[in-house]
């Protein structure tokens, strides 16, 4: 995609204005020199017609020149330096065959090896999904690969691996580090056992998993009749989804992202560096600027790991294949083995906007499950 057009679909923008098809019909079968922007329309079109169309031009152009774009230049591109450095993965041929004809899926086919067994490099688009979710345009479609044919892929190294670095509950984790009031405690890891330590320790009925349950709810808009049926032993569930969403300040977001919404006759909110968000429907407000705001936090701390092992000289030896959701994917030497929890560290702190909240990673080693 070109420059303008990445702008016009972060910023939600129609695409540049073009003349009537019926006058653009007349110079299809002509050369690529006489199509669009160069061919002369003021000589080819009539006056009345012309006039409109330039009118068109002059307010797209006014549109785009008015643009704030420090998401564009400060979020946007820095971020996508990080798909640079993405190289081609090693496939076990074998695997690929006896696979090939047993996924009904067929995603197992985009690791079709070439001669000297590798993939093609996956390629990605991050504009294609509303809020910015990466797809895969070309090359391996790990996102939708069952996890049963992941060892199809394998090291290009001798007694190496291939690994995963994954963040930990990162929307929710989001939402605490943008909006809430509450920190979570340095040596708890873990954001829902934080929550229920922190407000629900005299309360046995609610455990970790209900408190999950809960929060992902409030994330993703499910209404409390549905969390009633999911939770039927949670006693005065009104009282306790109140509290949580009291402890991540939900009502001060909302208000907000509601605000923003009608502000942009609602069309759009943007989310905690400033990327457009189209939303149609008032439940996916916090939805929609949650997931889009992990988008960007992800990709900053895998921009981080990525320039520390480029620093430390050993992107040889720590190669970067996929990215896969919240985790970033790696073929790695055995010698380098040593690096992978530092990585961890690296990627969860230092988050660009961010810095002072860590965001932890998990560690998978054998991300095949070999």
């Amino acid at each position: 995609m070109t420059n303008l057009s990445i702008i016009n679909s972060l910023y939600l923008l129609s695409e540049p204005p073009q003349p009537r098809q019926a006058f653009q019909k007349a110079f299809k079968g002509l050369s690529i020199k006489c199509q669009g922007s160069a061919v002369p329309w003021h000589l080819t079109m009539p006056e009345k017609a012309y006039k409109s169309f330039q009118k068109d031009v002059c307010i797209y152009e006014t549109e785009v020149k008015a643009l704030n774009l420090n998401y564009y230049n400060n979020t946007y591109l820095p971020t996508q330096k990080v798909f640079d450095y993405l190289q081609p993965a090693k496939v076990n041929t074998k695997k690929y065959e006896e696979y090939v004809q047993l996924d009904t899926t067929g995603h197992i086919r985009s690791f079709q090896p070439n001669k000297d067994g590798y993939a093609p490099k996956a390629e990605y688009d991050r504009t294609a999904t509303v809020t910015g979710r990466l797809k895969t345009t070309s090359g391996p479609t790990l996102l939708h690969l069952p996890k049963v044919y992941r060892s199809v892929l394998q090291s290009r190294f001798t007694n190496g691996s291939i690994v995963s670095l994954d963040y930990k509950s990162l929307e929710p984790r989001v939402l605490l580090a943008t909006c809430g009031t509450q920190p979570i405690k340095e040596e708890e890891r873990d954001i829902y056992e934080s929550v229920r330590s922190s407000l629900f320790s005299d309360n046995p009925e609610i455990n970790r998993e209900a408190v999950k349950k809960i929060v992902l709810s409030e994330l993703y808009g499910a209404g409390m009749e549905s969390l009633k049926q999911r939770l039927p032993n949670v006693r005065d569930i009104e009282s306790v989804v109140g509290q949580i969403s009291d402890w991540f300040n939900l009502e001060d977001l909302k208000v907000k992202l509601v605000k923003e919404w009608k502000e942009t006759e609602y069309r759009w909110i943007t989310n905690y560096y400033g990327r457009r968000v189209k939303t149609e429907n008032a439940h996916t407000l916090v939805n929609h600027f949650i997931q889009s705001t992990a988008v960007d936090v992800g990709l900053f701390g895998f921009k981080n790991i990525l320039e520390y092992i480029e620093e430390l000289g050993r992107l040889d030896d720590v190669v970067p294949l996929f990215i896969l959701h919240d985790a970033i994917i790696f073929d790695v030497k055995e010698n380098a083995f040593s690096l992978i929890n530092g990585l961890g560290r690296v990627g969860a702190s230092d988050i660009k906007g961010l810095e002072q909240v860590t965001f932890y990673m998990s560690v998978d080693k054998n991300f095949t499950g070999k």
